[in-house]
């Protein structure tokens, strides 16, 4: 009985074995497959995000990264001296590519070393013969920009499924300007991209959430709103300048104007004029899943532009997260749309408005 069992069990192996052969052998050439199926990104924001800095990114091992709860493999190419970016599950057995390395701008898997060119088969070392390049993982268009690594996570380049759209990657012009110096960083946070976002761009909480607020003169004079684009706007607020604050004791402003801007999917400016001294916050906020989120900031200015004044730019915004953290982590879900006015909530209105209107057209 044993015998016939042990039979029985190597027959099936080999048919297996054949059943594989077969698919490798005679799968159509003129048409990529790729797995997992485009149900899993395809409804994505088919615009580009932000999701890190070009020295997170390595030409020896990919790095990890989760958007919206779909995990992509990120590396350097060092033969094309470019950065790719493929589906972090491998088509073989589900085995994490990221864990893996790069050897020759194919990334191995671990588990039993099938290698990748760009998401496709390379190379498979139990089966050499292997037809090449004609199945694998999909792989996302990737864009790079003053360091920065800017995705596009619902568009498949192998199976050439999913959604595109043309758009142009915000980029704030402080970054071409000579004037000004950055620091920059990133925040792990556990809420919504979305709310991030649009505490970012409510410029009201600031007198009450924050300790280098205008507690005097907390209301805005004057506001102003203009549609940038289809994908941007942005609201200009007129503040008298408080007693206390940098803008009046280091630029010498009795005003202050704040342009608040975004510019979808993800970027939001905050930009603080006190006569000739200008502070641009930069943000961009990704989401992992549900309700996690990565938002990465870059802070701009044109005074105290040494830079051993850089930890004290650093400092201020680690306490200004720290504080905005404090309040959105006890934002009830369920109200999170909230009461809205058309006047002091115009940027988060606006930046609803053009976000529903861009998914659903």
């Amino acid at each position: 009985m044993n015998i016939f069992k042990n039979k029985y069990s190597i027959i099936l192996r080999m048919l297996n074995f054949l059943f594989f052969i077969f698919f490798i052998y005679h799968i159509d050439t003129h048409k990529i497959n790729t797995k997992p199926s485009s149900k899993k990104y395809e409804n994505n924001i088919p615009l580009f995000w932000k999701l890190a800095n070009k020295n997170e990114i390595s030409s020896f091992r990919p790095s990890r990264f989760i958007f919206n709860n779909y995990p992509i493999a990120i590396y350097k190419d060092s033969s094309t001296d470019s950065v790719k970016a493929i589906s972090d599950i491998c088509i073989h057995r589900g085995a994490s590519l990221s864990q893996g390395k790069v050897n020759n701008g194919c990334v191995q898997c671990p588990y039993h070393g099938w290698e990748y060119k760009n998401g496709l088969v390379e190379n498979i070392p139990g089966i050499p013969n292997t037809k090449k390049q004609s199945f694998g993982v999909p792989q996302f268009e990737v864009k790079e920009i003053n360091e920065d690594i800017y995705l596009r996570p619902s568009f498949d380049l192998n199976s050439e499924k999913g959604n595109t759209y043309n758009h142009t990657i915000y980029i704030p012009p402080e970054a071409d300007d000579d004037n000004f110096v950055r620091v920059t960083g990133t925040r792990h946070i556990y809420r919504p991209n979305n709310l991030i976002t649009e505490n970012v761009l409510d410029m009201m909480h600031i007198s009450y959430v924050h300790s280098f607020g205008n507690t005097l003169s907390p209301v805005p004079f004057k506001i102003d709103y203009e549609d940038i684009s289809p994908l941007a706007g942005k609201t200009t607020f007129h503040y008298t300048s408080g007693p206390t604050s940098m803008s009046r004791l280091i630029g010498g402003a009795k005003f202050v104007i704040v342009e608040n801007e975004f510019h979808l999917p993800d970027a939001t400016v905050t930009r603080v004029k006190a006569n000739n001294i200008v502070k641009t916050i930069i943000t961009h906020c990704y989401p992992i899943g549900k309700n996690e989120s990565i938002l990465h900031y870059d802070l701009y200015r044109n005074f105290l532009t040494s830079p051993i004044f850089d930890p004290l730019f650093e400092y201020q915004m680690k306490i200004t997260l720290d504080e905005d953290v404090d309040i959105i982590n006890y934002i009830y879900d369920d109200y999170i749309l909230g009461f809205m006015s058309n006047k002091y909530d115009i940027t988060q209105v606006k930046y609803r408005e053009k976000m529903k209107k861009f998914m659903y057209d």
